[in-house]
């Protein structure tokens, strides 16, 4: 072996040294990281655990409250009457046009009023929006109903009737990924949701007593929201303080996971809803009035993913 050929494969080793070397500590931090990884696909859902008039999950709740606890969402469109269709296996069509509504037993069971009428019966996509600094709220036409003018405001296109086929045909799928230090990382993607909706994350979480049993709260934190695009598609990424998968220091429990459709295209921060504010609301034809804001009539349960409950479906 001559000189020259020495010294090139003295250099070839020095180099296959080094990258051996950058290597061995990535190799140590893998051996070391005890992630954990689930995948959870979403269930169509039309209402609070509910799936046209039946539950979806067998909820861990506290003794006294039923492990089938739900609340509908969402109603048939009659067109020739005040009040929806009830959703029910006999009823549940694709063609069928949903509309806002309200529980009644639900509320009953959380102590909570029921709203006027006038915010029942209405079509997702003609439901009363924000117009008013005050916060009051009224109908306004599509785009395509006014000239190109600044006012008045409209929703976008597209605009069709929400049917209950389109609401059903949502796709959505969740990577978890839950880290050795107790965090953890959540991503989501989703497929023919309403295009240009406006939709929120949320974390549902059952705690001990002196806690509340049910408690929402935004998925990773404020802002929890995302807009599909023009296709009905949607990504969603988060850092969460603890592993959805395991149980609190406090005892508390994520149950499931919602991806609520706001048919009022407005967010409330870290409340699904403002229900406790008395709100005046316009119609197209008709007198105002005022009411509240209870589930089923701005926010609506579009997809959940069971997280820490049993399936029945």
């Amino acid at each position: 072996m001559n000189l020259s050929t020495f010294r090139w494969i003295n250099r070839r080793h020095l180099k296959v040294t080094a990258v051996l070397g950058m290597l061995l500590p990535l190799t140590v931090f893998a051996e070391h990281d005890h992630s954990r990884n689930s995948v959870i696909y979403g269930k169509p859902v039309t209402g609070i655990n509910e799936f046209c008039g039946s539950p979806v999950f067998s909820l861990p709740l506290p003794s006294g409250l039923p492990p089938t606890l739900r609340a509908t969402n969402l109603g048939q469109y009659n067109p020739g009457g005040v009040l929806p269709f009830p959703l029910s296996a006999s009823n549940c069509s694709d063609d069928i046009i949903v509309t806002t509504t309200t529980d009644l037993d639900f509320l009953a069971a959380a102590g909570i009023p029921d709203v006027n009428p006038g915010l029942k019966n209405i079509p997702l996509r003609q439901n009363f929006v924000i117009t008013g600094q005050d916060g009051s709220r009224s109908m306004v036409p599509s785009i395509r109903q006014v000239p190109g003018n600044a006012l008045p405001p409209t929703t976008s296109n597209p605009n069709y009737q929400i049917t209950l086929g389109k609401w059903l045909s949502a796709k959505g799928r969740i990577h978890i990924e839950c880290k050795s230090n107790g965090k953890a990382t959540l991503e989501a993607s989703f497929k023919n949701l309403i295009p240009n909706g406006v939709y929120s994350m949320w974390g549902v979480w059952t705690t001990p007593p002196p806690g509340p049993p049910i408690v929402p709260v935004p998925l990773g934190g404020i802002p929890n929201a995302l807009v599909p695009d023009r296709h009905g598609e949607a990504s969603f990424y988060r850092e969460l303080a603890s592993c959805p998968l395991d149980v609190t220091q406090d005892g508390s429990t994520m149950m499931f996971i919602t991806l609520a459709y706001h048919s009022d295209s407005d967010l409330n921060g870290a409340n699904p809803e403002l229900g406790a504010v008395p709100t005046t609301f316009t119609p197209s034809v008709g007198s105002p009035f005022t009411t509240t804001i209870v589930p089923g009539v701005a926010t609506h349960d579009a997809m959940e993913f069971p997280i820490n409950v049993e399936a029945f479906r």
